[in-house]
């Protein structure tokens, strides 16, 4: 029995990569090329090209759970980008792993991380790739699912199982405020700087999100061609249980909290009080980095 491959390829920036039942040497670079299109194209300012390695068709999910119509949908949401939140931009996307589903089918996970053309990183994200070999013999994008990860326990990020902010916490505490500011990053200079917040994530379209251990701040980006003013937006609480918030909620005569379909891993259900003023609801937290020690030790 052939026995599953495992192969490092040159020029994958120092990622593992690897194969998994039997992919040729030769596919998998031209997956990997696949990717490396997409970057070139992102450098460049060239939706065109960014969206070459996608099928026609291609069933493509953005971070924000957005689908736009296969590869022209993809080139002119990708256009949108270069000219607005993401102009000047680079990519750098690294394959992590292919695995030949069958001759011509295969999956690939990649890592991407938009950084500005002074090497500050920007976003990252994840995605998880089908690629399909097609009748001319050329290897394209059939489907695509991106996604911000979930910060990672580090020295500085929050733990499930120690996190002020993701403890089992019994009574509801207010753990979330959203602010829509015309310049997010400006304001959270202002934060970090005076309050000493720590920025965790930006949204590609120049949100971001800030914490001091305890709480979360969002700064979101106002659209200029919306409707919703700056200033405050909605708070969020941490709950222990989403689903009997829910019903307590409606039983004391509000709406039923709608579940939130967004790429952000921060909130599950948007409810609203007697008075129409917004909040979330969660029951795994809104993330952010640990709180920093008492010098004291008190």
């Amino acid at each position: 029995m052939h026995q599953p491959e495992e192969a490092h390829t040159p020029g994958s920036h120092g990622a593992r990569e690897h194969t998994r039942d039997g992919g040729a040497g030769d596919d998998v670079q031209e997956i990997r090329a696949l990717w490396s299109r997409m970057t070139r194209g992102w450098a460049a300012g060239d939706a065109a090209l960014f969206a070459a390695s996608f099928t026609e068709d291609c069933d493509f999910t953005t971070v924000r759970g957005e689908k736009p119509a296969g590869r022209s949908g993809i080139e002119a949401g990708h256009e949108a980008l270069f000219q607005g939140p993401f102009a000047g931009t680079l990519l750098d996307a690294q394959v992590v792993s292919v695995r030949f589903l069958r001759p011509g089918l295969a999956t690939v996970e990649a890592e991407s991380t938009i950084t500005a053309r002074s090497g500050e990183p920007l976003t990252s994200t994840h995605a998880l790739a089908v690629v399909e070999r097609t009748p001319e013999r050329r290897w394209l994008i059939r489907a695509f699912h991106n996604m911000v990860p979930a910060p990672r326990p580090t020295e500085h990020v929050l733990d499930a199982k120690d996190s002020a902010m993701n403890e089992p916490i019994g009574r509801p505490k207010l753990r979330h405020l959203a602010i829509v500011a015309r310049d997010p990053e400006k304001l959270a200079e202002f934060y970090s700087s005076v309050f000493a917040m720590e920025l965790f994530h930006r949204d590609p379209d120049g949100s971001c999100f800030l914490s001091d251990g305890y709480l979360s701040l969002a700064l979101i980006k106002h659209q200029l061609d919306g409707e919703t003013p700056v200033g405050m937006n909605h708070f969020g609480f941490h709950v222990e249980d989403t689903a009997a918030t829910s019903e307590a909620l409606v039983a004391a005569g509000t709406p039923k909290p709608a579940e939130r379909f967004t790429g952000r891993p921060f909130a599950e259900y948007r409810a609203m009080d007697p008075e129409g003023n917004w909040f979330d609801l969660s029951a795994h937290g809104f993330g952010g980095p640990r709180p920093k020690p008492d010098p004291s030790g008190t």
